[in-house]
């Protein structure tokens, strides 16, 4: 990929997003990723992209494979790499009439539209690509912007279920970042499958691999894993370690964060998953809270097998 996308963003807001800790992140990344020695990228929980789309401007890579759990947001990637401009005509359509109401109707507008978007998933073949896909990408796009603190969050029928965010006047997407993202996608293999599905196919040894799966819970409240109906549990958190090890004997370059669980000094759990790899840190805060003065100062872990 030699192309430039020096102002490409990530499309939607996601929880877990990497893009204020990026800066942080690279520079425990692979010197091979930025000096063209690493040809391909792989990415099983991509959620927003924050890391991909920061990535790209910065190497030249010849294949690079994104994946996530989460058929809806696989659905809208899908959308922006085959239907970009028909999208943006869509999300106007929605964005005009919204601009049109009062606050009041602003709210019910909202519901509504939440209501429709979660009734016509049952007429949704998310296997079988088809013109359904494209108003229900924008309706996914326009809930992300207007929805409670820009949250993604399924209960265990599949519906969405986020409240209204009181976000009057939404800016839902720029159609010149979405135009570039179609471009680069056109380049991309975009799956919609279960992590381990994507790595056992990883077998060259001059690719880098990015997992940032939904992290182990540190505390009951902080217990927030459902992006998607099936919730990642301890056991997918055992299967992604073992997965972590496989890789690393293929000598393929790995990176993976998750939760810092240390407690009075003592070696958290996802720590032992991971004995023998490089273990470090990098300062973030929780941005679950849509109050500033309650996003905590926290720590969370860099695993890397270089």
């Amino acid at each position: 990929m030699n192309l430039d996308f020096e102002k490409i963003n990530p499309v939607v807001k996601w929880a877990g997003g990497k893009t204020r800790v990026y800066s942080q992140l690279k520079l425990k990344m692979p010197d091979e990723l930025f000096n063209g020695k690493i040809k391909n990228y792989y990415e099983p929980f991509f959620g927003g992209g924050a890391v991909f789309f920061n990535i790209i401007k910065h190497t030249k890579l010849e294949k690079c494979v994104i994946s996530d759990i989460n058929e809806e947001l696989i659905l809208l990637y899908k959308v922006i790499k085959n239907d970009a401009r028909k999208l943006i005509s869509f999300v106007e359509k929605y964005l005009l009439i919204y601009n049109q109401l009062s606050e009041l109707d602003k709210e019910k507008y909202y519901y509504n539209l939440r209501t429709t978007y979660n009734i016509e998933r049952f007429n949704i073949d998310h296997g079988d690509y088809s013109y359904l896909f494209i108003p229900r990408a924008a309706q996914m796009l326009f809930l992300n912007k207007t929805c409670y603190n820009g949250l993604y969050r399924q209960n265990l029928r599949g519906e969405f279920n986020v409240p209204f965010g009181k976000n009057y006047h939404p800016t839902i997407l720029t159609n010149n970042n979405i135009l570039t993202v179609s471009e680069l996608f056109n380049n991309v293999e975009i799956e919609c499958k279960d992590f381990q599905d994507i790595c056992s196919n990883i077998d060259n040894n001059n690719s880098f691999v990015y997992l940032d799966p939904p992290y182990k819970p540190i505390s009951k409240s902080a217990n927030f894993t459902s992006y998607h109906k099936s919730n990642f549990t301890d056991k997918d958190q055992i299967r992604l370690s073992e997965t972590f090890r496989i890789l690393d004997e293929k000598n393929i370059k790995l990176m993976l964060n998750n939760s810092c669980e240390k407690i009075n000094d003592n070696t958290g759990v996802i720590e032992k998953y991971y004995e023998g790899f490089n273990i470090s840190y990098i300062n973030t805060s929780s941005t679950m809270s849509s109050i500033m003065d309650r996003r905590k100062k926290i720590n969370e872990l860099v695993i890397t097998n270089y």
